[in-house]
């Protein structure tokens, strides 16, 4: 037997019945009267006295109060409904998974990227938009096309965590609100970070090691089937601290993408490094001067590049591809790197040599994964370090045909992992609740008269509320 704790703060005590419950699953859950009792009130008694808590068998209330004396005893409630989110903050370096997704085969390797712990996660790639233009419309765009992307790093919620401040419900998702939600807290959205504690990322200010990310202070976007309108996804940007764009919040479905490759890349231990690389701006220059021959209307260019020497040889090349495509007016190719962009070089890994690969394709189509080829460009430099206040190389025909056919020293198998995240997520989490009110109005003067058998005079007292369906069965038992 249970009965009411007295200790409790809440006004009424109220749970559906099975009556109530049936009636939900059925989808006619329609409350059309109210009554009130003294059912459990002994007059003769003292006047603080135990109620018996609701049960699920509850079906009606035992003396209901007369509305007046010998009229009826049920009233029409009020109802209204209003939604209440409830927040709390969510920081933890445990229970986060990260998933490098490849759906296309890292340069210089040969094989297929199937059987990989993250080949799982391709569907969820083109599910959020990165594998074709033609499944979904970005209100904004992309850095680069879906059909350009040929990786992404998923880090979801595993919930493998024991602490209960860091757990996901099936229906939270993550606040984007500028809300205040505690005194520490400016906003939902600025409380927000993602941090990599072993990243080398070349557009923090120095050549410090670790770098956070957070999201963004702009609007949020929506990507659109294009096949059902009525399917969207909401997302926020995810940001450096520059506020480059390096990745997306889907915010509801309690998933962060990192969709900027060399982040990407310097995740998966297949590469084999922890630092990013900068993308340098390719262009064309008209010139009489050793054009490259092949490079011509129909055809697109491709370029990248990787270190060697030090700690870099066996390293993946930037996983960022530059494209040119080619005229009629006799061109040769710039690869300019800017002042600044390698704050790491032999800051936090060291090299010697630089490599240029490229690859020649028809226009619209993706370069394959065996078809660069490699030149050494490091005799253009005095030294390595000279990358570090800027330099532009140029490809003209003869560097072209000096190239060879890059194979990559590193092992397929190593790329796609799916491992514990090793960094630290902070969030605040959210969960909307659907409250149902029902207002029940009880004048001055009536559900006044008590069909108790122990009342005989004086004001009755009012232990039990029962919302019922339009057969008077209680749905809804509630004691005070």
């Amino acid at each position: 037997m249970s009965f009411l704790n007295t200790n409790y703060s809440a006004t009424i005590a109220a749970r559906l019945t099975q009556k109530g419950r049936n009636a939900i699953s059925k989808g006619n859950f329609n409350i059309s009267y109210f009554a009130i009792g003294d059912s459990e009130y002994n007059y003769g008694g003292t006047s603080t006295q135990s109620i018996l808590a609701p049960f699920d068998k509850d079906l009606n209330v035992k003396y209901p109060l007369w509305y007046t004396s010998g009229s009826t005893y049920f009233g029409v409630p009020i109802e209204s409904s209003i939604t209440t989110t409830c927040k709390n903050v969510m920081s933890s370096d445990s229970g986060w998974t990260i998933s490098k997704v490849w759906e296309k085969t890292p340069l210089g390797l040969t094989g297929a990227i199937s059987g990989l712990t993250s080949s799982k996660y391709l569907g969820t790639k083109s599910f959020l938009g990165y594998t074709t233009s033609s499944g979904q419309t970005y209100n904004t765009g992309t850095t680069i096309s879906p059909e350009e992307q040929k990786t992404i790093a998923i880090l979801h919620y595993s919930g493998s965590t024991t602490s209960l401040n860091d757990f996901f419900k099936y229906d939270d998702y993550i606040s984007t609100s500028t809300g205040i939600t505690s005194p520490n807290i400016v906003s939902d959205k600025s409380y927000f970070s993602v941090t990599i504690p072993t990243l080398m990322y070349h557009k923090l200010s120095g050549a410090t090691t670790g770098a956070t990310f957070t999201m963004s202070t702009g609007d949020t976007k929506t990507i659109v089937s294009n096949f059902n309108g009525r399917f969207t996804i909401d997302y926020k940007d995810l940001v450096d601290y520059t506020g480059n764009t390096v990745g997306k919040i889907f915010y509801n479905h309690k998933t962060i993408v990192f969709d900027d490759e060399e982040i990407v890349a310097a995740l998966d231990g297949g590469s084999t490094r922890l630092y990013t690389l900068v993308a340098p701006t390719v262009d064309t220059i008209v010139t009489n001067n050793d054009p490259i021959t092949d490079f011509t209307t129909g055809k697109t260019l491709w370029v990248t590049y990787k270190f060697s020497g030090g700690t870099t040889s066996g390293d993946l090349a930037c996983n960022k591809f530059m494209k040119v495509t080619g005229s009629t007016n006799n061109e040769n190719v710039t690869v300019k790197f800017d002042t600044g962009g390698f704050k790491h070089l032999n800051s936090g890994y060291t090299a010697s040599q630089i490599f240029i690969l490229y690859q020649l394709t028809n226009n619209g189509v993706q370069p394959t994964s065996t078809g660069w080829k490699i030149r050494n460009y490091t005799d253009e430099l005095s030294s390595i370090n000279d990358l570090k206040t800027g330099f532009t190389f140029t490809i003209n025909q003869t560097k072209y045909n000096d190239a060879s056919v890059y194979a990559s020293p590193l092992t397929l198998s190593n790329f796609g992992s799916e491992t514990s995240f090793s960094g630290n997520v902070q969030l605040v989490r959210a969960s909307d609740i659907e409250e149902m009110t029902f207002n029940l109005s009880l004048p001055n003067d009536k559900f006044v008269v008590s069909q108790n058998p122990t009342y005989s005079s004086g004001g009755a007292k009012i232990t039990e509320v029962a919302l019922l369906n339009s057969n008077k069965e209680a749905l809804v038992m509630g004691k005070l």
